[in-house]
């Protein structure tokens, strides 16, 4: 990497520090009061509620979470208050009398919270309750259990909005999805995230933050949800920790297991993660191509019946280690290997047919295909808490890099109508894929008293992608490369309020971006820069305790994966490929969603989404009676949406979470010289969730899926609908649990499609391994010492850089 490319740099960094001294100097004009809430060892006690009220009539005056350490602050006008302090497990807990006096910052005692026999006897209820907390710009879903040690992917189901098809794709109200975890984005293959979130415990996750809107703080692209999984740390002092181990069975085998460990001490905070996922299936595909003249006459068709047997493991170990260098500054390291092994063995038949459905010729492909892919993503953050007033610096250095190399042993032999094998076309193709990812992000927050807030932050990061192609067959051997370098560097700022009706953050977020391709083969190449404005705006009013309507706005960018942007042909079958598209143009949106919630329960919301060059996929003729797959932009594309959502405990037995959405989308837009256009088709797709508690310690859980006919873009989808159900068990004092998942119960899960790219049509019928069996087995062990004495910025790029296997 260069520091020459990133001069634009200059330029936040100035900002930065411009603004930061009056930032400093803000003046207060609050009372201020501080403390910290700890147990009977005097260890902090994270994520307590914590209360401010007057004293004589006890009028709540704020309520807040203290943070991981245990502390809390509140800004208040003149008055004298008391702090009230609850939390599960323990005795509710009363401060003594103190006045809030202007300009003057109170230090109280230590908070002690002892622990309570009867409420600890309380939080044995068995039923997955998780706690929902509503924000201005998302979701918040404490899992508290939810899952028992499953698979997070097959948890994902039963969280608000969340859906996930048996092909493993995630949506949330509706929208495509970006993972994170801990903040920071995933980057993998699609086979590589669902194999690590296959290989994720549930029980090592303490939340997740489900994002709609993101705010300008994120990323601007991606023009889909956010996801971000938080994983569990130890905030005691102590050893603790989740062993688990699951299998399953289908038409093969599946296994998954791995070992999450956390140790604390006065000085530092050690995280050990090491996943393990292994999934062999099959997958088929019949791919019918009609190719047609400008109006619409048919000139020749070809069928591929495309079977395969898929192998699939993925091996993730993850290292934290978290450096108390005081007790205002933390330095935290990460470094997080993983490794990947896919196989794909193909036995497809081919037979291509004039319009006439006279059979030209018939022919087989054989392919073995072998890729092994590795990543490994680093990083530094050092956080620095300035003050007890809430003010903040942090900073991120992060790298990334991803390599999948691809062999691919074909053997293609033509025969002629009586079935006599004529020419046989054996070639060998190599593919490597290579991304690096660099990345530096500074944020600062600065409380401005009376519950408003400002963060400014800046990012710059380069990516470097490097692509080759090497084909050999018995006549000749060609190799093509295809290299992407880009860099990005982005400023924001947010100003938000939290009061007791009306919150909201309005932000601003500014991102300059140079990128240069070029191919080898055909001497081409491209360069492109330009700055975009990236605004976004929250609203959360609420009305009573029950009662609450939230709007949300903003602008996104969805810049073209790196993978889509590489030219270089992909082999399918013998006639259908797929490659990227360097002339693809970034996406722009703009997003809109209403909400109304009653009990933090029920959800009420419609979303409009409106996209210029909108991505969507197009089939090119190649050679006749092939078929090559790219991205292309459209002029534009509409969607909008009308969802309800609502999960709770309806009774001490019975938990449910269920969303419905009706929505439709219409695009336009000219692909091979014909106009496509669409006014789309209303659709319906709705998720129930259902988890039953039979006896203490043993419950039954029932999933059903529906998704009705859709357009989306070029693509016409048949519905399907699903059933999963599923019985679990606890023992071992609640410590060990035992869970049997029966997936697609019916075997109904069908993913089937029409794609409409003019001249030609494409009709996709896709059969794979859903309905199995899965077994899963969790224990959490350790707990805290006693006695002891108290003493994310890579993410975009990751994401582009994902890669789909086929």
């Amino acid at each position: 990497m260069q520091l020459a490319k990133f001069p634009i740099l200059l330029f936040p960094l100035f900002l930065f520090f411009l603004l930061g001294p009056m930032l400093v100097n803000a003046q207060q004009t609050k009372g201020t009061v501080t403390g910290q809430v700890v147990d009977e060892n005097q260890l902090a006690l994270p994520f307590t509620q914590v209360s401010l009220k007057l004293v004589g009539d006890s009028t709540l005056v704020k309520t807040l979470l203290a943070d991981d350490q245990g502390r809390f602050v509140f800004e208040a006008p003149l008055g004298r208050y008391f702090i009230e302090v609850k939390m599960m497990g323990y005795h509710t807990a009363k401060s003594k009398a103190f006045d809030i006096e202007a300009t003057e910052v109170m230090s109280l005692d230590k908070i002690q919270l002892k622990l309570s026999a009867t409420q600890l006897a309380a939080v044995s209820i068995s039923s997955p309750v998780p706690f929902v907390e509503r924000r201005a710009d998302k979701l918040i879903v404490n899992l508290n259990g939810l899952g028992s040690g499953a698979p997070i992917m097959e948890v994902m189901n039963q969280l608000p909005g969340v859906t996930v098809t048996p092909d493993d794709r995630i949506s949330l109200n509706g929208k495509s999805v970006q993972i994170y975890v801990d903040g920071k984005a995933t980057t993998l293959s699609a086979e590589a995230l669902s194999g690590m979130l296959k290989g994720m415990s549930s029980s090592s996750i303490q939340k997740v933050e489900l994002i709609a809107q993101p705010s300008a703080k994120y990323d601007a692209a991606g023009n889909g949800a956010i996801i971000n999984i938080i994983r569990k740390r130890n905030y005691k002092a102590g050893l603790n920790g989740n062993i688990y181990v699951g299998g399953g069975k289908g038409e093969f085998g599946k296994a998954n297991s791995g070992v999450n460990v956390n140790y604390k001490s006065t000085g530092y905070n050690l995280l050990l993660n090491m996943d393990y996922n292994y999934n062999k299936y099959f997958y088929k595909s019949t791919i019918t191509s009609n190719f047609l003249n400008a109006d619409r006459s048919g000139i020749s068709q070809s069928i591929s019946d495309i079977p395969s047997i898929r192998t699939n493991a993925n091996y993730t170990p993850n290292l934290g280690l978290d450096f108390y260098l005081s007790k205002q500054t933390t330095l935290s390291a990460s470094v997080k290997p993983g490794f990947q092994v896919f196989n794909r063995e193909v036995n497809a038949k081919l037979v291509h047919s004039d319009g006439d459905g006279n059979v030209l010729n018939r022919s087989q492909f054989l392919s073995n295909v072998a890729i092994k892919a590795s990543n490994f993503s680093s990083g530094l953050r050092l956080q620095h808490q300035i003050d007890t007033l809430g003010r903040e610096l942090s900073v991120d250095v992060d790298y990334y890099r991803y390599g999948n190399y691809n062999d691919q042993h074909n053997d293609q032999t033509t025969f002629d109508l009586n079935s006599n094998p004529v020419t046989a076309y054996p070639s060998i193709v190599a593919q490597d894929r290579v991304f690096e990812v660099y990345a530096l992000k500074m944020d600062y927050t600065h409380p401005l008293g009376n519950g408003k807030q400002l963060e400014i932050g800046l990012k710059s990061s380069y990516v470097d992608s490097d692509n080759s192609n090497s084909y050999v067959d018995f006549s000749n051997q060609q190799t093509d490369l295809f290299n992407y370098h880009e860099s990005i560097s982005a400023v924001y700022l947010t100003y938000s309020k939290t009061g007791k009706k009306l919150s909201y953050q309005l932000g601003f977020r500014g991102e300059y971006t140079f990128g240069k391709g070029a191919q080898q083969m055909n001497t081409a190449s491209f360069k492109r820069s330009y700055f975009q404005p990236f605004p976004s705006i929250h609203l959360d009013y609420k009305f009573n305790q029950h009662h609450s309507l939230s709007l949300g706005m903003n602008k996104r960018v969805e810049r073209p994966g790196y993978e889509s942007l590489n030219p270089l042909l992909r082999i399918i079958s013998a006639n259908n490929f797929q490659q990227g598209n360097p002339a693809l143009k970034p996406t722009v949106a703009y997003n809109a969603d209403l909400w109304y919630g009653y009990k933090n329960a029920f959800f009420f919301g419609v979303t409009y989404s409106y996209g210029l060059n909108d991505f969507t996929s197009i089939s090119v003729p190649v050679d006749g009676n092939a078929v090559t797959t790219l991205p292309g932009n459209a002029d534009y594309s509409n969607y909008a949406t009308i969802q309800a959502m609502y999960g709770k405990q309806v009774l001490p037995w019975w938990y449910t979470s269920s969303n419905v959405i009706l929505s439709k989308r219409s695009f336009k837009g000219e692909f091979n010289g014909t106009l496509l256009k669409s006014n789309g088709m209303a659709a319906l797709s709705a998720t129930s969730y259902h988890s039953f508690l039979l006896s203490k310690n043993f419950s039954f859980m029932v999933l059903f899926n529906y998704r009705g006919k859709n357009i989306d873009r070029t693509i016409t989808n048949k519905s399907f609908a699903y059933v999963t159900t599923g019985v679990r068990q606890q023992f071992l004092k609640k410590k060990a649990s035992l869970q049997l998942n029966f997936m697609d119960v019916f075997k109904s899960y069908k993913n089937t499609y029409q794609q409409n790219s003019g001249t030609v049509q494409q009709l996709w019928q896709n059969n794979f391994e859903t309905r199995m069996v899965k077994l899963n087995f969790s224990y959490n062990f350790g707990g805290s010492i006693k006695n002891t004495k108290k003493s994310n910025s890579a993410e975009e790029e990751k994401r582009r850089s994902s890669i789909s296997e086929n």
